[in-house]
């Protein structure tokens, strides 16, 4: 599957619905004035801007000027993308964990150049193709996060403690564990492990266990030899109906729908 797998340049003002993508939507706006909605919120966007919407966040636009709207859409897949590029902030981010809305900057990075050669790397089908889009987004991908409001958000630092609780819980998601016995592993309470992974990462160790359950869960969905109830006990959890949950919650969609999508692009 490619990293990139759409791209394409517009020029007919249009609005489009409400909807999601299991992909990221890149867009940069080279002329036109609309709101990007997302739930109760909106952000005026304008020639010179852009912006990622990452997975599954539902959302629709509306135009201020039904007369000019020029832009360039690309869709990103994350699955391949983090194949490439092994930064979990970057990752995160198009998963919709780290941010579950929107981030739109202008352009002062030279973005719409950025745009241009990820378009020409992926028309022109070169050597390496691959590793050039994900160098291009993740560059991209910096600057967005670097310029927006939320890069303190996005970029928590962490110390060695509880980047090593976090390297255990990736490395046994797949196993039944309980943060207490965690807790006892490190030689700490589990109320001060609970209280200090919550204020260095915004989220609790079992939001966090849960976190890496379905991004698992996300990736292992593209396999098509293995099917949920198979994917559910590779990913830790305890029966296919709570990994069903879970995805729909945080996801909008079951396993199930989410795959029927992603392959109907591949047929």
């Amino acid at each position: 599957m490619d990293i990139v797998e759409h791209f394409g340049c517009y020029d007919t003002p249009s609005e489009f619905s409400e909807h999601f993508h299991t992909s990221c939507e890149l867009m940069y706006i080279h002329e036109g004035e609309l709101e990007l909605h997302y739930g109760a919120e909106y952000t005026l966007l304008h020639g010179g801007t852009m912006y990622i919407i990452p997975s599954c966040v539902k959302h629709f636009t509306k135009l201020i000027d039904n007369t000019v709207y020029k832009r360039t859409l690309v869709i990103i897949n994350p699955w391949a993308f983090g194949k490439m590029n092994h930064s979990m902030t970057i990752y995160d981010l198009l998963m919709g964990y780290s941010c579950n809305k929107p981030i739109a900057v202008e352009d002062s990075f030279c973005g719409c150049e950025l745009i241009e050669k990820l378009g020409e790397e992926t028309s022109n089908q070169s050597f390496l193709m691959a590793e050039s889009q994900a160098a291009l987004i993740s560059l991209i991908l910096i600057n967005i996060i670097r310029r927006s409001a939320l890069d303190a958000s996005l970029i928590r630092p962490t110390d060695e403690l509880i980047q090593r609780v976090q390297e255990y819980i990736r490395k046994h998601s797949s196993e039944p564990l309980i943060i207490a016995d965690i807790a006892e592993r490190f030689y700490i309470s589990k109320y001060y492990l609970t209280h200090q992974f919550k204020k260095q990462t915004g989220m609790s160790p079992r939001q966090f266990l849960n976190y890496i359950r379905l991004s698992d869960t996300y990736s292992l969905l593209h396999d098509r030899s293995l099917n949920v109830s198979e994917i559910s006990r590779i990913c830790g959890f305890t029966t296919p109906s709570d990994m069903t949950r879970r995805f729909r919650e945080h996801y909008g969609v079951t396993p199930v729908q989410f795959r029927k999508e992603l392959f109907s692009k591949y047929k």
